[in-house]
């Protein structure tokens, strides 16, 4: 899948855990939410495999779906998610842990076993052609139903909470904070940390 479905599928699925939970008496669990490590989250492992494998190490392996499309990742992420958790009473890498899995489900993971097991079932990748991925990627989303009716629902999914945004004059304090999707308080306890951290 390609970036309108993973962003945009995994935006809805969040807020229909987050009223879920909510409805179930937890009512602070949206102030665990920051949705732009949502979105941030649902492109993590392309966002890293993508340069890494195509650029960086284009002649070795040419793969766009390495180390983070793998079982791996997910746990050091929920480790660093967990650790952050107990320590800091922060959800920011959980988050980023529960939005990258989601990716790995949309990619349909668990049916390259090679990849998504690794390193159990051996250390090497498959071996890939980057040269082509455009060409790929573009006659999968004209050709594709798999690929491109995703992609239309992620995008309508984005079209509607980008125009509600937009209309309640609060996309860029959603930016900024987050707020409105969600209560900004984990928003600004993460961004007081990393502020703490940095200085």
């Amino acid at each position: 899948m390609l970036l309108l479905a993973h962003t945009g599928i995994t935006l809805a699925v969040t807020r229909v855990v987050e009223k879920a939970i909510v409805c179930r008496g937890i009512r602070n669990f949206p102030d665990l939410i920051d949705y732009r490590l949502v979105l941030v989250g649902s492109m993590l492992p392309d966002i890293i495999d993508k340069p890494l494998g195509g650029i960086i190490l284009k002649e070795s392996l040419g793969n766009g779906r390495i180390y983070s499309h793998t079982l791996l990742f997910l746990l050091f992420l929920l480790g660093i998610g967990l650790f952050f958790w107990c320590k800091y009473k922060l959800s920011c890498f959980l988050v980023l842990a529960g939005a990258s899995l989601f990716h790995h489900i949309l990619d349909g993971m668990w049916l390259s076993p090679v990849t998504f097991l690794w390193p159990a079932l051996g250390w090497s990748f498959k071996k890939g052609d980057p040269e082509n991925w455009l060409l790929h990627w573009m006659k999968c989303l004209f050709n594709d139903p798999h690929v491109y009716v995703p992609e239309i629902i992620g995008g309508i999914i984005i079209l509607y909470f980008g125009v509600k945004l937009i209309s309640q004059k609060n996309l860029l304090e959603f930016i900024i904070r987050a707020r409105r999707l969600t209560n900004n308080s984990i928003a600004n306890k993460c961004s007081k940390w990393l502020d703490f951290k940095i200085s």
